[in-house]
């Protein structure tokens, strides 16, 4: 059985996901960014394993760009597909309803998700306090927690197993409706602020998301490297007179502010001054994000 596996990245934590299954299922890498233009994507790989971050999980929870490349996947049916959810907050609160809304959407395009995964790793904006449960902060326990799942999930992966979260996602979805509801009201408002848009604005989510690169700045030590530029997976960055620019195809992942050398960019969904990247992930590889076949394990 030939298997690819697709990811998208900001901080680095699903591109080592992804690697990582790679050399234990064996599977080829690819950056779901390097078909950001592509109408119609073929693969010939008998399974197709997807990883992606969480994103704002009670409003979509899959990054624009990966509903996209799942819309655009051809011969999807025919595929034994499996998910890989990275995540934050709480796996239950943030995997889970992501990873409900993907295999909606996966659905709707012919397909159906045979095993469902989540992980949770480092949180890309750092703030944990926003939490309303006890939770782990400590990064070391997370990779070691990360690792030992890899492996769990691979075994499965590699027999064409099935895992679902269907029992659980039935419960949660149930329990939380009336907390979910208020969260997205929150997560709105959020959005149309980090958008500049009226409080008022009737703007859906995918499009409030890609204007939110409005709330993003450069300050006075940035020194017109272009980084942010050739890090960014929707190419949503122009460097005019040595000076980023934002062209409003934002996918909030913080690449640019992560990436940057001189920690110049700054973005409204993190404190000033907090940085994350995955530790074993290195610029070459996000570089190499918006590049077929690029990636190297």
């Amino acid at each position: 059985m030939s298997i690819a596996v697709y990811y998208f990245s900001g901080t680095g934590n699903s591109l080592a996901v992804a690697k990582d299954l790679a050399r234990r299922l064996p599977a080829t890498v690819e950056p779901i960014a390097a078909f950001r233009d592509s109408e119609n994507i073929v693969t010939t790989a008998d399974a197709i394993g997807v990883v992606f971050p969480a994103y704002m999980a009670h409003l979509s929870g899959v990054p624009r760009m990966v509903e996209r490349f799942i819309r655009r996947l051809s011969n999807i049916g025919s595929k034994y597909l499996f998910a890989v959810c990275t995540c934050g907050g709480h796996e239950d609160f943030n995997a889970l309803p992501a990873l409900k809304n993907l295999a909606r959407l996966v659905r709707s395009a012919g397909g159906r998700i045979s095993a469902e995964f989540s992980i949770r790793l480092p949180m890309n904006t750092l703030d944990y306090g926003h939490i309303p449960v006890p939770i782990d902060k400590d990064h070391g326990r997370m990779f070691q927690r990360c690792e030992r799942r890899i492996l769990e999930i691979s075994q499965t992966v590699g027999r064409r197993g099935r895992s679902r979260y269907r029992i659980r996602k039935i419960i949660l979805n149930w329990l939380m409706t009336p907390l979910y509801r208020m969260l997205q009201t929150l997560y709105y408002q959020d959005l149309r602020q980090k958008a500049k848009e009226p409080s008022d604005s009737n703007l859906r989510f995918e499009e409030l998301v890609p204007l939110t690169d409005k709330s993003i700045y450069a300050d006075d030590k940035c020194q017109g490297c272009g980084t942010c530029a050739k890090v960014c997976p929707a190419g949503n960055i122009a460097m005019i007179q040595g000076r980023p620019v934002w062209q409003h195809r934002c996918e909030i992942c913080l690449a640019c502010a992560e990436w940057c050398p001189n920690q110049a960019i700054h973005h409204g969904s993190r404190e000033y001054g907090k940085t994350y990247r995955h530790p074993r992930v290195r610029l070459q590889d996000m570089l190499e994000q918006s590049t077929p076949g690029g990636t190297a394990l």
